[in-house]
């Protein structure tokens, strides 16, 4: 669950049960509504849901994750991450490529490996560290299509260290298919009001190997519109 959290999830609380006391939770329940009070997780009371809030609060959740032994593998995840944001950033696919095979065997069952969910959830895990530098959205529309990721630098970033990645998967195709996708249908647009630096990031997963792949394109978007700018690019 805490996992789940730190990648931007949410999970069900029942609050009414919590006593407002320190010393007797008695359910996981109690600990999240707690949580809630502190400020450190929000609270959606109409579908009674929690999560973390906000960059800030998430850095003190991996914080805290770093230092209890029974966390040792999500923190060992979570450092993981951060060297695959370098990679990815770098242009270093095939660095990209590995980090997403130990990320999808992390996520997925026997039984459920081999299909388009658990590879974005394997994208998800793996990135989990960019959350601390970026805003992510999923499947957004954008040009002729949805998007399936985008990473925007949070307005705190320098642009120029961390730039905005638009992120298309593929199952059993490659990942030239999936760079396509991403001109063809014009994904650029989805970032209107950015300038600079843009990372092009196709992701292919390969049923029959248990493998991904992975090309990354660097492109610089300015004043004008994206679709000018992919003219220039292609």
């Amino acid at each position: 669950v805490v996992e789940n959290l730190i990648l931007g999830g949410r999970t069900g609380v029942t609050t009414w049960r919590y006593l407002n006391t320190l010393t007797d939770f008695r359910s996981r329940d109690d600990v999240f509504t707690y949580l809630i009070h502190l400020g450190y997780l929000a609270y959606d009371n109409r579908r009674e849901e929690c999560w973390v809030p906000n960059n800030e609060v998430l850095l003190e959740w991996q914080s805290a994750i770093s230092i209890l032994p029974e966390y040792k593998e999500t923190d060992r995840i979570i450092e993981g991450s951060r060297d695959l944001v370098s990679a990815t950033i770098r242009g270093n696919e095939e660095a990209v490529a590995e980090a997403l095979d130990r990320a999808h065997a992390l996520v997925s069952s026997y039984r459920n490996y081999n299909n388009e969910g658990a590879l974005q959830s394997a994208v998800y895990l793996a990135y989990m560290w960019a959350l601390n530098r970026y805003a992510c959205f999923k499947e957004l529309p954008a040009g002729r299509g949805i998007v399936d990721i985008v990473y925007a630098p949070l307005a705190s970033v320098d642009k120029a260290e961390y730039p905005a990645l638009i992120v298309e998967l593929k199952y059993n195709k490659t990942p030239s298919i999936a760079m396509e996708q991403i001109k063809e249908k014009r994904y650029f647009d989805v970032l209107t009001r950015y300038t600079g630096e843009v990372l092009l990031v196709g992701i292919n997963y390969d049923p029959e190997t248990g493998t991904h792949q992975c090309r990354i394109e660097r492109h610089v978007k300015d004043a004008l519109s994206a679709s000018d700018i992919y003219a220039q690019n292609s």
